[in-house]
This record gives C-alpha cells, sequence and structure tokens, in this order.
C-alpha cells in the first residue's frame, strides 16, 4: 500500500502526533520525521486533544480528505459548460457536504472534541456556503444566469 504523503503532511503540519500518523498510513516515526526534515514540513500546533489521543488525529486527516472530495465535486459544477450538468453536480456536492457535515460534527462529539449540538464548525460553514451558490431543487433558472 502505498503513503499518501500529502495527508501525512497535512497531519503533520497540523500538529497531529507523529506516532499516530505512522500508525494510521502504514509507516514508521521515523520515516516521517526523516521526510519532514528533508522537505521543510513546517510543525504546527495542535489542539491538545489531538496531540494527546493519535485517533483524533487521524480523524482530522480523513475528515479533510473528504472535504476535498467534496471541493472536487463543487468545482466540477461550477466549471461545467454544461448548465444541466453542472446543476447537477453542485446538487450532488451540496448534498454530500451536508452529509458529511453531519457525520463530522457526530465524530467531533463522540471524540470530545465538541460540545452538543448548539456547536459550530467549519463543516457547518462550508456546507452553507455550498447551500448559498447552489440552486435548490425544481428551480427554473441555471445558476449565475446561465
Amino acid at each position: 500500500m502505498a503513503i499518501d504523503w500529502n495527508a501525512v503532511r497535512t497531519g503533520y503540519e497540523a500538529g497531529v502526533a507523529v506516532r499516530g500518523l505512522a500508525r494510521s498510513h502504514g509507516c514508521h516515526e521515523s520515516t516521517i520525521r526523516r521526510r519532514a526534515g528533508k522537505e521543510g514540513w513546517e510543525r504546527g500546533e495542535a489542539p491538545q486533544a489531538l496531540r494527546d489521543e493519535p485517533v483524533h488525529g487521524e480523524l482530522l486527516v480523513d475528515h479533510r480528505d473528504l472535504w476535498k472530495g467534496v471541493k472536487k465535486r463543487l468545482v466540477k459544477g461550477l466549471s461545467n459548460n454544461d448548465a444541466k450538468l453542472g446543476l447537477e453536480e453542485l446538487k450532488v456536492a451540496k448534498i454530500a457536504g451536508e452529509v458529511l457535515s453531519s457525520v463530522i460534527r457526530g465524530e467531533r462529539m463522540a471524540w470530545g472534541l465538541e460540545e452538543g449540538p448548539e456547536a459550530t464548525d467549519d463543516a457547518t460553514e462550508t456546507a452553507a456556503e455550498m447551500a448559498r451558490v447552489t440552486v435548490q431543487q425544481g428551480a427554473g433558472e441555471a445558476p449565475f444566469g446561465e
């Protein structure tokens, strides 16, 4: 299995524990540290919960990867020359974003990284932004006046 070095670097620069990154990506800690030094990765400061518990760091990396997929669909929908196909892609991105937001909130609550349903996070804000730029189902016009 090939190591996803982009995900490792994202976690490393976010301050995720190297031990947790090594475990989740199937490599040795020294391999990560060596590559980080060689490529000049800057170590970030993670929230205390992410530094203490490797599982939380793995969640962070997983969530970022999943949001990248939603973002790709959103960009694909916005750049599609066919308004109908673009609109369908935007609808899929909107639904995926809403579902992903709920999953992320549930995982964060389960791990004690977030309290109660009144708390907000970046995922919710992203889903709200996607909702703002997409057209409601059944609307008669394509987005952006196309």
